[in-house]
């Protein structure tokens, strides 16, 4: 959805600003996991290594990450031996030697496997969609000892700003973490990072100290994290820059100013002639909106639209396509992005008439006319040629 309206898809360029949801809600039938395989999944997405003919591994950051998937595997009817020796390089867990039939792989690779994650290499991990089925508290339990194993919280004294951000080699699992904040409240950023002769990277970033306070307050990070997350949370008390990226189109101005001098109201404070050059951020139109009582501005000023850009548009060949449709408001999330139902939806019938010579008045199939039943809800479709009479303004069954 734009500033305008509803768009259809092609229609879209980009630079166009598009309605996106700041709050996911969690699915009406949630399915919770156990806790210790929550955790277990979340540090293997992170730091695990389960590549096939190779020991499962987790290798954890600190001593606290270490212990959480110990007590986590214990709990999972699961052994963890620990390796410190030399070759290991760094401090690591693997699954305790069982005794199993021939052609058995391990309950945590049988676990694993069922997951989709087995054989996974970091370029291919994505989160399971048992994760989005979890309610909320879930996600953000998830998303915490995820973030411990792959992620950075600290306060940059510099720039006077923190940085949160959550990077990886997989551009499905970034995608999913965003998804996942969603469902917490938090809106994020993505940036490619090309590596030339490796796997391009990205990286997940939190900005703004609202959507940052709210990652410390309802995820967090565990480990040695902690501390630096701790300290962060102090800074963000005080005053701190904060990027203007929660901004609404520039075409509500025009609105603004309309309404503005139909009431002869305009504000010295908001005729400023350079503000009306750029995108507003949402404190504007929230004054605004307090003097011209419009219903669309209040909106825009409080509603849950983060108005994003569109920066790229990539085909990705031709691929299934579905009809979806919602009773009652007509519009649903995908993927993040707020959609209405498809047009073909509102109808039990689709037909359509097709005349050749209405294009080449030399069409040897001239004076017919193809009758085409394109969809049909509760029956076949079919085309079906009928004889144009024009005269009589009516169409003819051919078969008679």
């Amino acid at each position: 959805m734009k500033f305008e309206g509803w768009t259809p898809l092609a229609q879209l360029k980009v630079g166009d600003r598009i309605a996106a949801p700041r709050r996911v809600p969690e699915p009406i039938d949630t399915q919770r996991m156990p806790e210790s395989e929550l955790i277990s999944l979340a540090r293997m997405i992170g730091d695990g290594s389960c590549l096939k003919n190779q020991p499962i591994r987790y290798e954890p950051v600190d001593e606290a990450n270490l212990a959480a998937v110990t007590v986590s595997a214990a709990h999972s009817d699961g052994a963890a031996i620990r390796d410190d020796y030399l070759a290991a390089r760094v401090p690591s867990l693997r699954p305790a030697r069982q005794r199993l039939p021939r052609g058995r792989c391990t309950p945590i690779a049988a676990w694993l496997a069922g997951l989709g994650l087995f054989t996974k290499r970091s370029h291919e991990k994505c989160v399971p969609e048992a994760v989005f089925r979890a309610p909320n508290d879930q996600v953000a339990l998830f998303l915490r000892h995820l973030w411990s194993a792959g992620g950075s919280v600290r306060w940059d004294p510099t720039n006077g700003q923190g940085r949160v951000y959550y990077g990886s080699t997989s551009r499905r699992l970034i995608d999913d973490v965003a998804q996942l904040l969603l469902r917490v409240g938090i809106f994020s950023w993505i940036t490619h990072a090309p590596k030339l002769g490796g796997h391009d990277s990205w990286r997940l970033h939190i900005h703004g100290a609202k959507d940052q306070v709210r990652f410390l307050r309802h995820v967090g990070v565990h480990g040695a994290e902690a501390v630096a997350a701790q300290e962060m949370l102090r800074q963000l008390k005080g005053p701190v820059r904060n990027p203007n990226l929660d901004s609404a189109p520039k075409k509500v101005w025009a609105q603004v100013r309309n309404r503005l001098s139909a009431k002869q109201m305009m504000d010295i404070q908001l005729h400023e002639p350079t503000m009306w050059k750029h995108s507003p951020s949402r404190s504007r139109p929230h004054r605004a909106e307090a003097r011209i009582e419009d219903r669309a501005i209040h909106e825009l000023a409080r509603g849950d639209a983060y108005w994003d850009t569109v920066v790229e548009i990539t085909s990705i060949g031709d691929q299934h396509v579905f009809d979806g449709t919602v009773s009652g408001t007509h519009n649903f999330v995908a993927n993040g992005i707020s959609l209405h139902n498809s047009l073909e939806q509102d109808a039990d019938v689709v037909i359509l008439l097709h005349r050749p010579d209405a294009f080449d008045r030399d069409d040897p199939r001239g004076g017919e006319a193809d009758f085409i039943l394109a969809k049909h809800r509760n029956g076949p479709t079919k085309t079906v040629t009928v004889a144009h009479q024009l005269h009589l303004s009516r169409f003819a069954n051919m078969a008679r």
